[in-house]
């Protein structure tokens, strides 16, 4: 283990034994985060033509990595916090249908959910019941190697590694946003690293995990080929210009990835598993079946197959998109009222 690590494991050690929150000038004083007035753009395209999205840059120096934090204000309706966790391996970062789902569930009235349709209210306000207000305070992080982390020493990328920072971005968010259950979100190698937190903490709400790798041998290579085999027009089948394989963030992906044997744990705090059965990265037939008996193994899992395609963040699937974020929202409602 780095140095770093055992560093960021301490000062881990040390917020939780605190008996009073920190405010957030203290957490600067303290260095461990950093605030930057860098601007958010999103992925794929130019910044002199690009959309500037509604967030700005907050560093954790000691877990190397950032958080966005939406413009939009913390209130009392929101009544919970959302980690959200991209997927890694490419150049492909947070800036994009993270940024979607946590402007969605943060309360954004969208002014364009795709195919040319407007609201003037938020998507959360047509789920629920007519006056009830629900928001989830939710903020894209950063995995090691990746985004803002990729100066994130090696090891960070290991299940440690892993476990180590979100649990940092943990603790300091309820230092920031008190009183408010925590919820972990991420699609693919952040589903894993959702499942893998919520399997070692018990004081999680809940996980949501999307389209999560499985680490069996030929599962896992055969994603691995078809990614490597694809490098070249990933950009086309992501709908992202300019995305390819990240070379480092890649080689923490093969290299640790079929260490993380959540496929044998049980878990601490309850899981949504969300499927795409179109997924082109997990199109080899066992993975859903695989995904299904994790799920069937332990009471505290949840797992719904979609008829999907790779992303199901997109909310340019229209349907999909609704589909899922009623899922998630229900999920979180009965995590905090079990009554629901």
């Amino acid at each position: 283990m780095s140095w770093e690590l055992e560093k960021l494991e301490e000062v881990n050690q040390k917020l939780e034994e605190k008996d009073l929150y920190l405010s957030r000038q203290e957490l600067l004083d303290m260095g461990l985060i950093r605030e930057s007035e860098e601007e958010v753009y999103r992925v794929g395209v130019t910044t002199d033509v690009a959309q500037k999205l509604p967030f700005t840059r907050l560093y954790l120096p000691m877990a190397f990595t950032g958080i966005l934090i939406p413009q939009k204000l913390v209130d009392e309706t929101h009544r919970a916090i959302q980690i959200l966790l991209p997927g890694t391996g490419t150049t492909f970062s947070v800036a994009e249908t993270l940024c979607d789902i946590a402007g969605t569930f943060h309360g954004r009235k969208s002014k364009n959910r795709g195919r040319g349709r407007k609201s003037n209210q938020s998507l959360l306000s047509e789920l629920l019941p007519e006056g009830e207000l629900f928001r989830v305070a939710s903020f894209p992080t950063d995995l090691p190697l990746n985004g803002m982390g990729t100066e994130a020493p090696f090891d960070f990328a290991s299940k440690n590694g892993l476990m180590t920072m979100i649990r940092h971005v943990h603790l300091v968010l309820s230092q920031l946003y008190p009183h408010r259950p925590v919820f972990v979100a991420g699609r693919s190698q952040g589903g894993i690293a959702a499942i893998l937190y919520a399997q070692h903490y018990d004081d999680l709400a809940g996980a949501i995990a999307i389209n999560p790798p499985y680490p069996e041998e030929d599962l896992f290579q055969f994603t691995v080929k078809y990614l490597e085999d694809k490098a070249g027009v990933l950009a086309d089948l992501l709908h992202a210009p300019g995305v390819t394989l990240h070379h480092r963030s890649w080689e923490g992906y093969k290299t640790f990835t079929p260490s993380f044997d959540y496929p044998s744990r049980q878990s601490l705090s309850s899981i949504l598993i969300l499927v795409s059965l179109g997924d082109p990265f997990n199109l080899f037939p066992q993975y859903a079946q695989a995904l299904k008996a994790f799920s069937d193994n332990d009471e505290k899992h949840e797992l719904h197959l979609l008829d999907a395609g790779h992303n199901l963040w997109d909310r340019k699937s229209v349907d999909t998109y609704k589909e899922v974020i009623n899922l998630q929202t229900q999920f979180m409602l009965r995590q905090m009222n079990p009554s629901i």
